[in-house]
């Protein structure tokens, strides 16, 4: 039996039942993809202001969807496991301008615009401090829930650089028959010892944290693809290349 799926492999089918109870799907699967994307894999527009959104509340957490999908940096909590449940804000924390990606680690429109235009973001208008940027989990599937757990079991400070990894990686791990035990490599390369890992992955609060949060993006703006860029709390119609967003950033600054 392979050895990577043996480390924490029960735990995150456990956690995968529980979120789709939370999602109300049914099935064995996190999230059924076909019902949130359509067999697409880009996002969707809407015009619509978060205040005239209709939010309602997921039963399953007591905090509402419009506070764990707020336009406005999210501040979550660190779990039992050091598991860290809200948003890393990248650039001025006043910035006028908030840049939101809720994205699937994957997806490969997601790797994409992360090599391609959130990178050519962070250096002219993230770095600069024209913007403010937050990376959010919308995970489609249960190894992108497993990966968005293991890159918030390194706590604050470790998340995003799990991000890039796994992002940048993605064909790596995501190809692989043994996926799990390829991203326990990635994790262990970068300080997680496999006992953390599996601390993690055991972290219902960590995992029902993920799923409550994608859910509430679903309700608030829904989002039901990914990549999806919400700007200043509307979702971004334009194209997700450097050339369209910059000239979008370009005419609100």
């Amino acid at each position: 039996m392979n050895k990577g799926l043996l480390i924490g492999g029960a735990v995150v089918v456990a956690v995968a039942l529980v979120g789709a109870r939370a999602m109300g799907f049914g099935g064995s699967k996190m999230l059924d993809t076909t019902h949130l994307t359509g067999g697409q894999s880009t996002p969707v527009a809407s015009g619509s202001s978060t205040s005239n959104r209709q939010v309602t509340a997921g039963s399953s957490t007591a905090e509402s969807a419009e506070i764990l999908a707020s336009a406005d940096p999210y501040p979550g909590k660190v779990t039992q496991s050091g598991g860290f449940t809200g948003d890393v804000v990248e650039g001025d924390p006043n910035a006028a301008i908030t840049v939101i990606e809720y994205a699937s680690l994957t997806c490969p429109h997601c790797a994409a615009f992360h090599s391609q235009t959130y990178k050519r973001l962070k250096a002219d208008y993230i770095d600069t401090g024209k913007i403010k940027f937050i990376y959010r989990d919308y995970p489609l599937g249960n190894e992108a829930l497993s990966a968005s757990i293991i890159a918030r079991c390194g706590g604050e400070d470790k998340f995003l650089a799990f991000i890039d990894l796994f992002l940048t990686q993605q064909e790596r791990w995501t190809r692989s028959a043994d996926w799990m035990g390829e991203l326990q490599k990635m994790a262990r390369f970068g300080g997680l010892t496999a006992d953390k890992i599996n601390a993690c992955l055991a972290d219902q609060e960590l995992g029902q944290s993920v799923v409550n949060r994608t859910r509430a993006a679903s309700q608030v703006f829904r989002v039901n693809s990914t990549p999806t860029v919400i700007i200043n709390g509307d979702v971004y119609s334009g194209g997700r290349d450097f050339r369209s967003m910059s000239q979008a950033l370009d005419s609100m600054l």
